[in-house]
C-alpha cells in the first residue's frame, strides 16, 4: 500500500519534464525565425553593395527642427557603400545679423546675408548637399562626403548659433585685410560701400585657407544643390582617382563656349554673370555666389596683396585691365575674374551657367539699344530658361527671388522653387522620423503644387517657417 499522498508525487515530477520540452521547442523555433530574418535582411542590404562596408553617419536633419537645440547623436544609415573619395568642404559666409533687406542698409551692417530668413536657406541648402552626397548613396550614387563650414564675421557672431545647431562648423573671421592699409585712395574709399557687402564679402577668400580639404565650394545661402557634382571633383583631384575616372569625368563637364579644360590641372570652377554687363563687354565678372577652389595659401596671400596694392581704377578696373564697370567689380566678382583670366590663365574653368549656379537669366536684353543681342557677345546664345530641370546641377535664387518670399513665378523659376520646397519637405519629414514625432502636413493653400503647403499666400508674410506648422518655434 502506497504511503498517503504518494499519488500526488508522480505528477509533480512529470510536469517539469513537459515544461522543459516545450521550452526547447520554442527556442528552436525562435532561433530558426531569427536566422531567416537575418539572412533576408542581409540579402536586401546587399543589393546596394559597393567596394567596402563603411557605415556613414546620416545626420540628415542635423537637429534643424529641434526645439531645445540639443545635440543629437548621429543616426546611421545601414547601407553598404564604397569609401568616400574625399570630403568636400561646403562653405558659406555670414557678414552681419541685420534685420533689413535694404541693400544700402545691409552694406553698412555687413551684407545680404543679413536677410532675416537666412536660416531657412542655411537649413535647406545643407539638406540639399546631404541628399547629393555619399551619405545618401542609395539614391545619389555620389562618391564624396561633405562638411559644412560657416565663415562668420565678428559682427555676426551673436546670430551664428543657428549654423552650429544645423551642423555647420563656425569659424569667426575678420576681413582678411585692413581697409586702412589699402594704398590707393579710390579703392580704399569705395570698397566699403560697393557691391552687396562692402569689404566683408572678402570673407569668401577663406575658402582658399581650408587646407584640410582637397576641394572647397563656397555658396551663397540662397543656393540649392540638386545633383551630385562628382564630375567636377574627379577632374580636380590630384590623388585617389584613376586616369580613366578623370578622363570620363572631364568629358561630361559642360564648359562655357565649349572651351577645353586645362590640360594639367583645374584649380577652380566658377560661372560668370552676364546680366551685369552690356553685350560686348570684354571681361565679365565671376558670379560671386558659386566658387569651387583648391585650397592654396599662396593664392590667398596673392588676393590680399592685390587688394592692399589698391590698383583698381574707376572705369578700367583692376590694374587698368578692364576688369571693372559692373556690380561687385571691387569685390569677389571682379577680383576672381582678374585672378583667373589675367593673373593665372588656363587654371580656372568657366562652367556653363545653364547647369551650374543656374539663375534662369535671359540671354538677351529685351529693351534698349542692345535689345536682342547676346549678352555673352556671341551671335547665337543658349537660353538657360529652356534647360530641363533634370539637367540642372545647382540653383541660385537671384532673379527667381528667394523661396521664403513665396514668389508667384512661372516656367523654370517655378520649377526651381518647387525643388527648394520639395527638399525642405523632405527635411521636415526626416526630422519628424528622427525625433519620433508624427509628421504633420502643412496647411498652406497658396500654389501647393509649387510650395508643398508651406505658403499661405504670396509674399514673405505668407511663408510658414521651418517647424512653425507643428507649433515649434525653431529660432
Amino acid at each position: 500500500m502506497q504511503p498517503k499522498g504518494s499519488s500526488l508525487a508522480s505528477p509533480r515530477r512529470r510536469r517539469p519534464q513537459k515544461w522543459r520540452a516545450s521550452t526547447i521547442r520554442c527556442l528552436l523555433l525562435a532561433t530558426t525565425l531569427f536566422t531567416l530574418v537575418l539572412w533576408v535582411t542581409l540579402a536586401i542590404f546587399g543589393l546596394d553593395s559597393g567596394n567596402e562596408n563603411d557605415i556613414i553617419p546620416d545626420d540628415t536633419a542635423s537637429s534643424a527642427i529641434s526645439n531645445n537645440k540639443s545635440k543629437q547623436q548621429p543616426q546611421y544609415a545601414v547601407h553598404t557603400i564604397p569609401s568616400p573619395k574625399a570630403t568636400i568642404a561646403y562653405a558659406v559666409s555670414l557678414t552681419s545679423c541685420g534685420v533689413t533687406t535694404n541693400r544700402h542698409d545691409n552694406i553698412q551692417n555687413g551684407g545680404h546675408s543679413s536677410d532675416p530668413s537666412f536660416h531657412e536657406g542655411a537649413a535647406v541648402l545643407k539638406h540639399s548637399i546631404h541628399l547629393s552626397s555619399i551619405r545618401n548613396y542609395h539614391q545619389s550614387k555620389s562618391l564624396f562626403d561633405y562638411e559644412m563650414i560657416a565663415f562668420v564675421h565678428p559682427n555676426a557672431e551673436s546670430c551664428s548659433n543657428v549654423f552650429k545647431d544645423l551642423g555647420y562648423t563656425i569659424q569667426i573671421r575678420e576681413t582678411p585685410f585692413n581697409v586702412t592699409d589699402i594704398k590707393e585712395k579710390f579703392l580704399r574709399e569705395h570698397i566699403v560701400k560697393s557691391g552687396c557687402c562692402g569689404e566683408k564679402e572678402y570673407l569668401k577668400l577663406y575658402a582658399y585657407a581650408l587646407l584640410d580639404y582637397p576641394i572647397v565650394i563656397h555658396l551663397d545661402l540662397d543656393s540649392l544643390v540638386l545633383k551630385p557634382m562628382d564630375d567636377l571633383f574627379l577632374a580636380m583631384l590630384d590623388d585617389g582617382v584613376s586616369t580613366t575616372e578623370v578622363a570620363e569625368a572631364r568629358s561630361r563637364i559642360p564648359v562655357m563656349f565649349n572651351n577645353p579644360l586645362p590640360e594639367k590641372t583645374v584649380d577652380a570652377y566658377f560661372t560668370k554673370d552676364y546680366n551685369m554687363i552690356n553685350p560686348g563687354h570684354k571681361h565679365v565678372g565671376v558670379q560671386g555666389g558659386f566658387l569651387i577652389v583648391k585650397p592654396n595659401m599662396d593664392a590667398f596671400h596673392e588676393y590680399v596683396d592685390i587688394v592692399i596694392q589698391g590698383r583698381f581704377f574707376q572705369g578700367s578696373g583692376w590694374e587698368g585691365k578692364g576688369y571693372g564697370g559692373y556690380f561687385g567689380a571691387q569685390q569677389i566678382q571682379g577680383i576672381c575674374s582678374f585672378y583667373y583670366d589675367y593673373r593665372h590663365p588656363n587654371t580656372g574653368v568657366e562652367l556653363n551657367r545653364c547647369y551650374y549656379n543656374a539663375m534662369a537669366d535671359a540671354p538677351r536684353p529685351s529693351s534698349g539699344k542692345n535689345a536682342g543681342k547676346c549678352r555673352d557677345g556671341r551671335d547665337d546664345c543658349q537660353d538657360c530658361r529652356d534647360t530641363p530641370i533634370e539637367q540642372v546641377k545647382s540653383v541660385h535664387f537671384t532673379l527667381c527671388l528667394k523661396p521664403w518670399k513665396c514668389p508667384t513665378a512661372r516656367d523654370i523659376c517655378a520649377k526651381f522653387h518647387q525643388e527648394w520646397f520639395r527638399i525642405r519637405d523632405d527635411l521636415e519629414r526626416k526630422e519628424s522620423l528622427q525625433v519620433g514625432r508624427e509628421y504633420k502636413k502643412p496647411g498652406g493653400k497658396h500654389m501647393p503644387e509649387v510650395f508643398h503647403g508651406y505658403c499661405k499666400g504670396s509674399g514673405e508674410r505668407g511663408y510658414i517657417p521651418i517647424g512653425r506648422h507643428v507649433n515649434e518655434l525653431l529660432w
